[in-house]
């Protein structure tokens, strides 16, 4: 499944992605919607409050294996194009190597972020325009499936970025491990509000921030 072409040209959107190339989400044929801009960032922020539980996070490679993340891991595809319709999945694992068990959440968080001028000749910021979510499954298989098609994938995306309010919380106990699906999107019916024109691309610092808190009974 190719991403659908709009009839109306859409201009190039460049992000600054603090987070890299893990998977091209070929499970769900996203692959050739990439490399419209290279522009990458060399800071990376991703964010770890674990206290004193012994927790790891992996996220999966493009060969199937998982890999360590840590602050500076990046993420997703610094050569992501971002235009209305586009969707990138990437995978995580958290491990409990600890004795106790901890609640933990996952998010997207906005680490920098510069206006660019629409068609209408309006600032917008890019992050605006972005969706992301979080599914959490028990098994690499489930986690497959809960993002399976564009449609279940676009369907977990709904919240603002920074917007942790609704995300629900999952527990490990000791020794268990958890799988996460993480979806950042530019919906469909973004218009050109968010279509740039001059000489100045929206640019966008995008970090993971992962929270382990003391389980509450």
């Amino acid at each position: 499944m190719q991403p659908t072409k709009k009839q109306t040209p859409y201009k190039r959107i460049a992000l600054v992605l603090s987070l890299c190339a893990l998977i091209a989400w070929s499970i769900l044929g996203t692959g050739a919607s990439l490399a419209w801009f290279t522009d990458t960032s060399e800071e990376v922020n991703n964010i770890f409050h674990f206290a004193d539980f012994d927790l790891v996070v992996s996220h999966r490679l493009t060969d199937g294996t998982w890999e360590a993340v840590d602050s500076q891991t990046k993420l997703f595809n610094d050569e992501a194009l971002y235009e209305p319709g586009y969707t990138q999945v990437v995978y995580l694992k958290v491990e409990n190597k600890g004795d106790r068990a901890f609640d933990f959440y996952t998010a997207v968080s906005v680490n920098g972020s510069s206006t660019a001028t629409n068609v209408f000749g309006q600032k917008f910021w890019l992050h605006e325009h972005l969706k992301f979510g979080v599914v959490t499954a028990v098994s690499e298989g489930e986690m497959e499936e809960k993002v399976s098609s564009r449609d279940k994938a676009n369907a977990i995306a709904t919240m603002k970025l920074q917007n942790y309010d609704n995300l629900g919380v999952a527990s490990l106990e000791p020794g268990g491990n958890a799988y996460l699906a993480l979806v950042v999107r530019m919906p469909g019916e973004v218009d050109n509000g968010a279509n740039y024109r001059g000489q100045t691309v929206p640019r966008v610092d995008l970090g993971i921030i992962v929270k382990a808190d003391q389980q509450k009974n």
